[in-house]
């Protein structure tokens, strides 16, 4: 449906032209009956051309409006699929802060990011400790590793936290893509493929406002990612307390609390 603005415009440009037709022909009476004929037609056509205009890009405004909200609702169904299948980590956050509600999560941003990939084989065997945790493409297309850089075990000393996060891609045709990485105002705590080409991964960020759970859902082949903010802000979330929750297999208490 026209909104009101859309007809004022139009209203606004028949108005116009019409008064040019009464114009032609009520205050030129010299001109000859077929010049006035002839002008009136030609004022037509430009009256139909332009008009047509009008609705067209009436019509692409509205297009473009309605592909823009279809596509978020596509997100949205992304993430409630996703958050479906993150049960252990959202039971976590509501243990931590009771008010947190996976309804809180709302669409923010749509970022394209730079490909950095090299040669690598996937180091995490059967025999890691971290070959449990692995995420593998649903097609088959490689393994993706979300802890591996961020918990150093070293051979002989204790096992520590790198202040840094990295989501490592371990692709099938011997490629290493990083897909994310963070720095110390944030961390991944949980990924999951929601489809072939989506991979979500969960985990939190800090603000001025203290620490807020956030998701973002990685799409490779199209080399962006979504993120989705939450309105919950903690003071006492502990960063490193729900991998240690998760990695019962790895021995923390030698070296972190």
């Amino acid at each position: 449906m026209r909104d009101k603005k859309g007809w004022d415009n139009v209203l606004t440009f028949f108005d116009f032209w019409g008064f040019y037709i009464s114009f032609v022909f009520f205050t030129q009476p010299k001109m000859s009956s077929i010049a006035r004929l002839s002008s009136t037609k030609f004022l037509f056509v430009c009256l139909v051309f332009l008009g047509s205009c009008s609705f067209q890009k009436e019509k692409k405004e509205e297009t473009e409006i309605k592909t823009s909200i279809s596509q978020e609702e596509e997100y949205n169904q992304l993430l409630a699929s996703g958050l479906q299948q993150l049960d252990t980590w959202t039971i976590y956050w509501k243990s931590q802060e009771p008010t947190f509600d996976i309804a809180g999560f709302k669409l923010t941003g749509e970022i394209p990011y730079e490909s950095l990939e090299w040669p690598e084989e996937n180091f995490i065997q059967q025999d890691h400790p971290l070959f449990n945790y692995l995420i593998p493409n649903p097609d088959g297309h490689g393994v993706v590793d979300i802890y591996s850089y961020k918990v150093v075990m070293p051979e002989e000393a204790k096992v520590s936290f790198n202040p840094d996060s990295e989501v490592i891609y371990f692709k099938s045709n011997g490629m290493r893509e990083r897909l994310m990485f963070m720095g110390p105002s944030g961390g991944f705590e949980e990924a999951i493929w929601i489809s072939p080409d989506h991979l979500m991964v969960a985990g939190f960020f800090e603000e001025e406002g203290g620490i807020t759970p956030k998701i973002w859902i990685i799409i490779p082949d199209e080399q962006k990612y979504l993120t989705f903010k939450h309105s919950l802000y903690s003071a006492k979330y502990p960063k490193t307390g729900y991998l240690i929750k998760k990695l019962p297999n790895i021995n923390f208490s030698n070296g972190v609390n």
